[in-house]
């Protein structure tokens, strides 16, 4: 859905006129990258008790008449940021948030604008060290905070936030989207590991708080030092190790076609996986799994993601990209649920 950017400026004005003065304007509105919704980055100049001041921020909308639920309940997210922030987990500050239609006729949460730049597995920022002891390390820290959203005892810092889902629910759950692939084939593919995956649930999972999109372009470093783990729309309650295997596939070169592979200094999937194990003192020892359900869940994203592109419903030809690994990432999701 675009958004009008004149449109959004003058309402920006109105919403920072009411919140920080009415001598506040508001500059360097952008759209952000990345695929997640709606999500727009802006700057306030305004003056407070004689002094001047500024902050960025970045803003997220659902579509509007959409049915605010899930990735597209943006308020959903402020009670996760907050309990995550007390934690010492590197997120975001929540700045303002809302339900009042009045300032963009949607709900809207606005975080604070980081300094930094997320971490392409394919295709790194030029400023980024690629050697792997510096790669490692980046990775490292990733692992690290994602030893700390596991930990989150989500029971009492999320009380009440989500019902936790089972194994079965998180596979079945893409069982409509994967019926819209792009390619009869995919579908096929698709099904066929869906019940592999089902056939196979490990024996009373960990259940906890997972992110849903954990990987580098969520990364958000400071020269070497990660200060955030960004984009939780689709973060919720179930098997939390889903957010191992989802970093183990980006990272894994036999899920990709040769022309969209993670960098070869990519750590090995042993590394982050006993990285992992000594932050949560205990053994993974399903991550053949996680991986394969992260591999068919993406792979499902993609064929779906690849459709809405090439029927003109939603334009990014980056999905053209990742299209060719699609059938890779079904292959690989089977050969490792064969073991």
């Amino acid at each position: 859905m675009a958004v009008d950017l004149a449109v959004l400026t003058h309402q920006l004005h109105n919403f920072a006129t009411a919140h920080y003065g009415k001598d506040a304007s508001v500059s360097q509105v952008e759209v952000m990258p990345g695929h997640a919704g709606l999500s727009f980055g802006f700057r306030v100049d305004f003056s407070r008790d004689g002094q001047a001041g500024n902050e960025s921020l970045v803003m997220r909308l659902p579509p509007k008449g959409v049915r605010q639920s899930g990735n597209t309940d943006v308020l959903r997210q402020v009670p996760l940021l907050q309990a995550l922030k007390q934690r010492g987990v590197p997120v975001p500050s929540v700045r303002w948030s809302g339900a009042d239609l009045r300032w963009f006729e949607v709900p809207y949460i606005m975080v604070e604008r980081l300094p930094g730049r997320t971490f392409n597995v394919w295709e790194p920022d030029p400023s980024f060290d690629t050697s792997p002891s510096a790669v490692a390390g980046l990775y490292h820290q990733a692992v690290d905070a994602l030893v700390q959203v596991h930990s989150l005892d989500w029971q009492t810092d999320l009380a009440g936030w989500e019902q936790p889902r089972s194994l079965e629910t998180e596979i079945r759950f893409w069982d409509s989207i994967l019926a819209k692939a792009a390619e009869p084939q995919w579908v096929r593919q698709g099904q066929a590991v869906r019940e592999l995956l089902l056939a196979s649930q490990p024996a009373a999972p960990p259940v906890g708080l997972f992110h849903g999109d954990f990987q580098g372009t969520n990364f958000l470093f400071d020269g070497d030092r990660l200060v955030a783990l960004l984009d939780w729309e689709i973060s919720g309650i179930s098997g939390h190790l889903l957010d191992l295997g989802w970093l183990l596939v980006f990272t894994d070169p036999e899920s990709w076609e040769t022309g969209h592979r993670p960098i070869e200094a990519a750590p090995a999937a042993q590394d982050l996986i006993g990285r992992y194990e000594e932050g949560m003192q205990c053994r993974v020892a399903d991550s053949a799994w996680y991986q394969a359900l992260a591999g068919y869940r993406f792979g499902v994203i993609g064929g779906f993601n690849v459709m809405l592109h090439r029927r003109g419903k939603r334009h990014d030809p980056e999905w053209e990209v990742i299209a060719p690994s699609v059938s890779l990432l079904f292959e690989r999701a089977t050969a490792l649920l064969s073991g």
